[in-house]
């Protein structure tokens, strides 16, 4: 019998058959090779959106604040990673992307980053994009889609404030760059929020790990320092809305660094990355590396304060600044070099 049939014609049925189960075959292999290693990264996953800057010293820093993001999730902590570009990825395709993460349940942690600049028009928080704006309602409608799942969202925007009380709710941090939706400045506190998370300086507990409570308060302190230490009006200030219970930075008094004096529970145990073990030969050269950290910083405002002084002031001083970081770098390779 095994013969016969081995010899019998194939039918135009069967024939079908086996090419629609190929084409299946095939649409699932797509499919899977689509998504994030989802089981390699522990069912952890970030989403990374960076929005426009609308000048190209706003856009240098929001993309280089992602990129470093993208490093510590995706190599560091294991992350399945999404970095969405919003000079290119307009509305629908950050949607979707919400989506196809949304089908991706159960996981154990979701993290959110905007980075860039947002306003609020009265109703709505808006995070600017090409196309139509990114809105808290939409961004909420996500997150309920998530269910019991972990989810932290940094929004590092102006106007961000508006959000912890909009998002705020049990299994979820918030953390903006602002008290409210009034703080129209765009913040510095990304750029100490990347540095805190390979800081053995925030790493107050001394556990080896630097967690999200750990790298809010730190970026908290050095805003506040910074804007003191110029004498300038502080235009910014953070808040951390804590599984929908506690809310730091609220009110006007410091929050310190401690992290045991505050009563936050998600915040506490959710780890961004280990400090790494940067070791210098000597105490000149560690103190260079940390005035090398604040004229990379002084840079970073100047550009975001580009459009706001004469242009031969801009030049002169970017000028300086960028000949005093090249002495450092020359001065630490040399410490470092035993010379």
């Amino acid at each position: 019998m095994e013969e016969m049939r081995a010899n019998e014609p194939i039918t135009n049925n069967e024939c079908s058959s086996a090419v629609f189960l190929l084409y299946c075959s095939i649409v699932l292999l797509l499919y899977c090779s689509s998504l994030p290693a989802l089981q390699a990264a522990n069912d952890r996953v970030c989403i990374i959106i960076t929005g426009l800057g609308g000048v190209p010293e706003y856009e240098e820093n929001f993309l280089r604040w992602s990129s470093e993001m993208e490093t510590v999730f995706r190599n560091e902590l294991n992350s399945a990673v999404y970095n969405l570009d919003g000079r290119e990825q307009k509305k629908p395709d950050i949607l979707q992307v919400f989506d196809q993460v949304s089908l991706s349940l159960p996981l154990d942690e979701l993290w959110l980053f905007l980075i860039g600049h947002a306003n609020h028009d009265g109703r709505h928080y808006k995070f600017n994009i090409a196309g139509p704006d990114l809105t808290d309602e939409e961004i909420k409608t996500f997150l309920e889609a998530l269910g019991r799942t972990r989810t932290y969202i940094i929004a590092a925007t102006s106007a961000s404030g508006i959000l912890a009380s909009r998002l705020g709710q049990k299994n979820r941090v918030v953390v903006t760059a602002t008290r409210n939706q009034f703080e129209r400045q765009p913040p510095l506190f990304m750029s100490f929020f990347v540095e805190a998370v390979t800081s053995a300086e925030a790493d107050t507990d001394k556990n080896g790990k630097i967690s999200l409570l750990e790298a809010f308060l730190f970026s908290n302190q050095k805003v506040d320092a910074w804007f003191k230490e110029r004498g300038r009006i502080q235009t910014e200030h953070s808040l951390l809305d804590d599984n929908g219970q506690a809310r730091l930075g609220e009110s006007q008094g410091t929050l310190g660094s401690d992290p045991g004096a505050h009563g936050t529970f998600l915040a506490s145990r959710a780890f961004l990355s280990a400090p790494p073990e940067q070791a210098y030969r000597s105490l000149e050269a560690k103190q260079l590396a940390s005035e090398r950290v604040e004229i990379e910083r002084n840079i970073e405002d100047l550009k975001f304060r580009k459009t706001q002084i004469p242009e031969d002031k801009y030049y002169r001083t970017l000028e300086e600044l960028l000949v005093k970081l090249a002495q450092i770098n020359e001065k630490i390779e040399q410490l470092e070099a035993g010379r």
